[in-house]
């Protein structure tokens, strides 16, 4: 995946459970958006599916799947879509193999030497561990740095804990000059671009990278092979771009097609220094060769030492050759005709790129999007075919920018925006089952997923799989969900940052940033420490992880149940109650932030009374729509406006000059900018450009008069 989502310190914003519909629908099996003939289809259906998915065959193709390397770019990445290809056509979908060429990198060779004050070779492979055979090919899988400058740089070593513009400034007020040093820094916390970046920009010739032990090593419980957790001798790859877009490098904003223009790499801010991660067994070793005072005590690590700043004595050698350039990403695509509304879409995908075996990231989740790929195959030869199409993608070059899923979307963006009701991604099925669920979504979305877990059974306690959820949410509260931890998991508990939104990640960030549609990403379990390492193999997930696989086929059935409750509902089942919440919270945090500086929020007052219509024309509406299914009216005319409705908060291209289109979320670049809701007023308020800030303000305003007079209208059409 491209977005760890380990974020030490930072809670998820929760939302307590409103809705106005659950109140007006006695009978228990009646779903959201469903009449009670179709609410007893759907729970036939669902318990049809339910006994078709099979853990074992999901075993059977995780086996393959890890059987060889798959990075994008390789052979081994067209072998694994041919296979994902031809699986696909045997369960009865129409498929599509789509090429597009990107800017990619791969490695050559890396070295690193340690000069002063002793002379060793610092290793760049990880350890092979007894009883695992993957580990046998060390030799072959050095760690690297995707989008690395290759270089040869020869300086002394200075520690600069998270690479923040904080960090750095923070050092050189301690007198550290880091021109033509190299600077080690620990993976979290700032994102992995950001750190190279900032290490460039005040002057470093090399950056080494490596997973402290606090933050997925011993600390947490047993290290692998015995436990979940990341051993001292383990690499984690990340790539470190650092651009204002995803995709292809070389084609920003536009589909890298035959024909289609490209940059020159002058105009384009990748690295320019060597970066190279290393192990915390590395790190170590360098550390205890740094001198000068220590290290402030929150950059103190959990390494048997006292972490000192530099620079030196350590010298270092380090040594990066890549093979950066053009190269083939393959997407596998395969449709499933809807019956009665053909034209709606309904996306399902995962992505088939590793950085090696990649058994946890992302081929758990391939693996079982391939068994419900054939379950949802024979529901449809055996007369239960969706009302709306399923579209189901494997995505190539994820862990590059997001590559294959962005360079889709920036090609079928129109076609999107008039078909698709929601996409539903599950980048990675199982990580750690000691850990909860973890889903980042659409707040319209949130209600459905909370639905449907209720339906599913947990393997472990025999609970609902909403229970099991929300009982480990509450007990690892640093894990984001659906709605985080907080008010709807625990009442009683007070959140520490309740503005914080967790936007939709890996593959589903090109829907949700760029065209602000409904779309999610899961995974079991994000806290573990085999994250792209060599030991995140099927020896791993079979003797650590799942090894009966049924928490692979739990992640089957929920991803395949939310897919067919918005393939099948009369009208899809989009929460606009719960989305007026969150922006609600959104602008009173901005307000409190604003507060805190002096300034006003432009145009707050009626954005608030905005808000309020809006909640208020959505529960009606809910209430209304509730009382048409239940009467058995036809709402077929209603379906398409209503998840039409979504797009209200997708910024108007004529003056979309940040990185995400969604008016609700997004990133700046700016090192130290706060939040991410509400990002247009939010950046101007940061950077006190109350001018922009007004600007922006009109831009929201109109997008909420918009919103409720879409709910408006859907009230009058239903009437």
């Amino acid at each position: 995946m491209i977005m760890w989502s380990r974020s030490f310190g930072k809670a998820t914003l929760a939302v307590a459970f409103v809705t106005g519909l659950a109140a007006q629908t006695p009978p228990a099996t009646l779903h959201f958006g469903f009449s009670p003939d179709a609410s007893r289809r759907q729970d036939e259906i669902e318990s049809i599916l339910q006994e078709k998915i099979a853990p074992a065959r999901i075993e059977e193709h995780l086996r393959w799947l890890t059987s060889r390397p798959h990075r994008t770019g390789t052979e081994g990445a067209r072998i694994t879509a041919d296979y994902l290809l031809e699986r696909l056509r045997e369960y009865g979908f129409e498929t599509e193999l789509v090429r597009y060429d990107a800017y990619l990198p791969a490695p050559v060779s890396v070295a690193i030497d340690m000069l002063e004050p002793t002379r060793e070779t610092i290793p760049t492979t990880e350890d092979r561990i007894e009883g695992d055979p993957f580990t046998a090919h060390v030799g072959e899988h050095p760690g690297w740095n995707g989008y690395s400058a290759s270089g040869d740089v020869t300086a002394q070593v200075v520690y600069a804990h998270h690479g923040s513009v904080e960090d750095f400034e923070a050092l050189e007020e301690m007198g550290v000059d880091f021109h033509g040093k190299i600077v080690l820094l620990r993976y979290y916390d700032t994102g992995e671009g950001r750190k190279v970046a900032n290490a460039e920009r005040f002057g470093a010739s090399a950056v080494l990278l490596y997973a402290d032990p606090e933050q997925d090593g011993f600390p947490f419980g047993d290290v692998y092979p015995k436990g979940n957790w990341r051993p001292p001798g383990a690499i984690m790859r990340r790539s470190v771009e650092f651009l204002p877009y995803a995709g292809d490098p070389l084609s920003p904003g536009w589909a890298s097609v035959p024909g289609a223009r490209r940059l020159s790499l002058e105009e384009v801010k990748l690295p320019g220094i060597p970066v190279v991660p290393i192990s915390s067994r590395s790190a170590e070793t360098l550390l205890r060769h740094i001198a000068g005072p220590p290290a402030p005590l929150d950059w103190q690590g959990a390494l048997p030492l006292t972490y000192r700043i530099g620079p030196g004595p350590a010298k270092l050698r380090v040594q990066a050759q890549m093979d950066n350039r053009d190269r083939p990403m393959w997407n596998v695509i395969g449709r499933l005709p809807g019956e009665t509304a053909p034209d709606q879409w309904v996306g399902l995908g995962n992505h088939h790129d590793a950085w090696i075996f990649g058994a946890g990231d992302p081929s758990s989740g391939t693996a079982a999007l391939l068994e419900l790929c054939r379950s949802l195959g024979e529901l449809a030869r055996e007369g239960h075919r969706p009302r709306r199409t399923l579209v189901v993608a494997f995505w190539d070059a994820e862990e590059m920018l997001l590559g294959g899923s962005t360079e889709w979307v920036e090609e079928h963006s129109e076609e999107l925006l008039e078909k698709a009701v929601a996409y539903i991604n599950m980048d990675s099925a199982v990580f750690n089952t000691e850990r909860p669920l973890s889903v980042a979504a659409h707040p319209v979305l949130h209600r459905l997923f909370r639905d449907v877990a209720r339906d599913i059974k947990d393997p472990r306690t025999g609970k609902s799989l909403f229970e099991a959820w929300r009982d480990l949410q509450n007990q690892f509260r640093r894990v984001p969900g659906v709605d985080g931890w907080g008010e709807f998991f625990d009442p009683e508990r007070e959140l520490e940052r309740p503005h914080v939104f967790e936007a939709p990640y890996d593959d589903a960030a090109p829907f949700f940033n760029h065209l602000a549609l409904p779309s999610s990403d899961m995974y079991y379990g994000a806290d573990y420490g085999m994250y792209h390492s060599i030991y995140e193999n099927f020896h791993w997930m079979k003797t650590v992880v799942d090894p009966e696989f049924v928490y692979h086929a739990l992640m089957a059935s929920l991803q395949g149940r939310v897919a067919l409750r918005l393939a099948n509902a009369d009208v899809p089942p989009l929460d606009y109650v719960t989305e007026a919440d969150y922006w609600r919270m959104a602008y009173r945090d901005l307000e409190a932030i604003a507060a805190g500086r002096g300034q006003e929020v432009p145009g707050i007052a009626e954005a608030k009374e905005l808000i309020e219509r809006w909640d208020a024309e959505a529960r009606s509406l809910e209430g209304e729509l509730t009382e048409a299914l239940a009467a058995g009216r036809d709402m077929n005319a209603l379906a398409r406006p209503y998840y039409l409705a979504s797009r209200d908060f997708l910024r108007p291209a004529e003056i979309s000059h940040y990185a995400s289109r969604n008016l609700f979320s997004g990133d700046t670049l700016d090192e130290g900018v706060s939040g991410s809701t509400l990002p247009g007023i939010r950046f101007a308020l940061d950077k006190d450009d109350l001018e922009k800030a007004r600007q922006e303000s009109e831009i929201y305003l109109v997008a909420l008069r918009r919103r409720a007079e879409s709910l408006a209208a859907l009230r009058r059409a239903l009437r």
